[in-house]
């Protein structure tokens, strides 16, 4: 499977960088990815720090992992964190 990815970054009140990718079905759209970016940083934001969502960039289109292609046709969308980000589950 094919997917976009978004290139987002966010940074706390401790001035830590976030940074994850929003993984789309080809045809997304940045306002989706921008969603579900927000959505995952209300879930690994601890009330004591909050992130502060700062870019959800359209990057590249690939093949998408196994793991990745399943979440994307199940949920419509695939969170990969990258740098500082906390497990939400």
């Amino acid at each position: 499977m094919e997917i976009e990815v978004y290139d987002t970054y966010g940074t706390s009140e401790k001035r830590n960088k976030i940074h994850f990718d929003v993984m789309l079905p080809i045809g997304g759209n940045e306002g989706k990815a921008t969603s579900y970016a927000k959505d995952f940083i209300n879930k690994i934001a601890e009330s004591t720090d909050s992130i502060k969502l700062e870019s959800c960039k359209f990057c590249h289109t690939e093949e998408a992992k196994s793991n990745v292609s399943e979440k994307v046709e199940k949920d419509g969308y695939c969170i990969v964190p990258i740098e500082n980000c906390p497990n939400p589950y």
